[in-house]
């Protein structure tokens, strides 16, 4: 998969695609990053890529041209999302969706956000949250990282598979050495190697955990 990021600051990237997962994928040649900065398609000496609203407002807004010939530069043309606070929400099953598609552009907004018109040369708006980031590097990073690791071969296949919004279930509670701690223990059914025991215990813990955290995740879905 190649996945391009337009962003104003590239170098804070740097942490997260060069450590644990992506860059075990990237050195594997199963994705490929790349990092466009709008100020290099900007054509005035001064490398302006936004400026002041019309209609007035504080803030500034990043300009529609420079972004427009950012994306006109990636070659095949990707997939487009767009970053911003306005977006449709980004789920895990979105997150399953992209990993499979072979090129992916992320922009992020910053400031005020983008010039409107460049939602005509997108092809979906999305959210990570609903709350208000000073731009959409944090979301990016977090598509990034959900997305990389549903790559086939990124990680082994068992381990998304009981994953949390799976199945709109949380996942089950994990324990691991010591056995007891603080007068708190593991639950003994997990110390007994009765697989089909434990992964019906499972099932009910993940139920009741969602219940608990994200009753909505339970409701019936409205078409």
């Amino acid at each position: 998969m190649n996945l391009t990021i337009i962003t104003l600051f590239p170098e804070v990237f740097a942490p997260t695609v060069s450590t644990s997962i992506l860059k075990r994928a990237e050195d594997r040649k199963l994705v490929k990053f790349k990092f466009l900065n709008p100020r290099d398609f900007a054509e005035d000496a001064r490398k302006t890529v936004d400026d002041k609203p019309y209609g007035g407002g504080p803030g500034m807004v990043l300009k529609v041209d420079v972004i427009s010939k950012a994306l006109s530069s990636i070659k095949p043309r990707p997939y487009i999302i767009l970053l911003s606070a306005s977006g449709a929400k980004f789920t895990q099953s979105k997150a399953q969706i992209l990993s499979k598609k072979k090129n992916v552009a992320l922009i992020c907004g910053h400031y005020e956000g983008v010039d409107a018109r460049i939602e005509d040369y997108v092809d979906e708006v999305l959210s990570v949250g609903d709350y208000v980031l000073t731009g959409g590097e944090i979301p990016a990073m977090v598509i990034l990282d959900t997305v990389v690791r549903l790559i086939p071969r990124v990680i082994n296949s068992k381990s998304s598979t009981d994953e949390s919004f799976e199945k709109n279930l949380l996942e089950y509670p994990q324990y691991t050495r010591p056995e007891i701690y603080q007068k708190k223990a593991v639950p003994k059914i997990l110390l007994t190697g009765d697989h089909k025991q434990i992964a019906k215990w499972r099932q009910a813990e993940a139920l009741k955990r969602t219940k608990k955290y994200r009753p909505d995740l339970l409701q019936p879905k409205t078409k």
